[in-house]
């Protein structure tokens, strides 16, 4: 009886059709970028109701700076490393890794960081032309920021857009850029 289980079973996998693994979306990604962000528009998030019609906006120093960052593969899922030399997220001059766990539904949590300023916490969201990183900074004095990084990408690289939101949450100041893919 269990001679012809095996059987059967050796039957089923010979006829199974062969597996083929599924490409993951970053995989025409990898690699690094180079270019340049300037600064958007800051909009206060007030809690005011009625809304205002046209809520104020405050403006920043418009020169471009530099923008840098690189994708890898990383067990199953991908290290995002980012350099940004200029604006309130600046890195410092070696840039932040963040590698993140398996991508589940488009979505990983950040494995480990190598950064002079470490996340509290990070995730990563990847999207069919687009991944974006979302990472919660500490400050000494207990107050935070939130920085959000998102690039779409294009046939030459990849465009950008940078936000971060203060630690009390009434600001969000927004940069973009476009980069160049080096290799």
């Amino acid at each position: 009886m269990l001679g012809r289980r095996g059987l059967l079973a050796a039957a089923a996998l010979l006829a199974a059709p062969p597996v083929h693994s599924q490409p993951n979306p970053w995989d025409g990604w990898l690699g690094t970028y180079a270019g340049a962000a300037r600064f958007h528009r800051a909009i206060p998030l007030e809690d005011i109701f009625p809304p205002p019609k046209v809520p104020p906006e405050n403006y920043d120093d418009g020169t471009p700076f530099a923008l840098h960052f690189a994708l890898r593969a990383a067990g199953g899922s991908l290290a995002v490393w980012l350099r940004i030399d200029g604006g309130p997220m600046q890195t410092d001059e070696r840039g932040e890794t963040m590698a993140f766990g398996p991508v589940t539904e488009g979505v990983a949590i950040l494995s480990s960081a190598d950064a002079r300023a470490m996340p509290r916490t990070a995730s990563l969201t990847v999207r069919p032309n687009q991944l974006g990183t979302e990472a919660l900074f500490a400050h000494a004095d207990g107050s935070f920021w939130r920085r959000h990084f998102t690039a779409t990408f294009t046939s030459a690289g990849a465009d950008v857009i940078l936000w971060v939101f203060d630690a009390t949450g009434t600001r969000a100041r927004t940069w973009r850029g476009s980069t160049i893919r080096r290799g």
